[in-house]
């Protein structure tokens, strides 16, 4: 038995082991020059991280099928898992350069949820639109490849932006609300052009 679950943990593809290998990451960072070891915020995690591992199993397959061969829930779930995975990634990746931050090192369980669920929000609002989209895998990569690198280096961008007519906004929610624009945008105006 023993012997199963150690071939079956070997056997996990490369997303599982990022996430596996950036949240044991972000956990040390997170403990790094701590008066003492605490699990807690591990444990809080780490019931996330086994959702998120199972889901990597499941649906990253369907990132390396040619799209014709998928359907729209298919694409629809490639879709989301990507853009959720990214964000996820990102904001563990971003952890590790907050080590010395004592407000993240007090909440990054908390923060880590909340990641995992605007990621969520926002891979869905973004999947719905892709499905307007034909053969929009590179695409959608695009997107994943600059959540993860503007996230996980949030912390080298000013904080706050200053966008006219709307004053100081959040770096983070003025890069995904762009993203989110842009991408809808675009969604539409290619509907639009193949009706042409």
């Amino acid at each position: 038995m023993a012997r199963l679950k150690k071939s079956s943990l070997r056997n996990l593809n490369r997303y599982s082991w990022s996430i596996l290998i950036a949240f044991i990451c972000a956990n040390f960072s997170m403990q790094y020059h701590a008066p003492y070891v605490s699990f807690e915020g591990f444990l809080q995690t780490f019931p996330l991280i086994v959702l998120v591992v199972f889901r990597c199993e499941r649906l990253a397959p369907l990132i390396s099928q040619p799209e014709y061969h998928l359907n729209k829930q298919e694409l629809f779930l490639r879709d989301s898992f990507i853009l959720s995975f990214s964000f996820l990634l990102a904001c563990l990746i971003s952890l590790l350069f907050q080590y010395d931050n004592s407000d993240v090192r007090g909440w990054w369980s908390f923060i880590i949820y909340l990641f995992a669920l605007y990621g969520l929000f926002f891979s869905l609002t973004f999947s719905i639109m892709a499905l307007l989209i034909k053969n929009h895998k590179r695409y959608t990569l695009i997107f994943s490849f600059l959540i993860i690198f503007f996230i996980s280096l949030g912390k080298f961008f000013p904080h706050y932006i200053s966008i006219p007519l709307i004053g100081e906004v959040d770096s983070f929610f003025a890069f995904a609300g762009s993203l989110l624009i842009f991408h809808c945008l675009f969604a539409i105006s290619y509907k639009i052009a193949c009706k042409l």
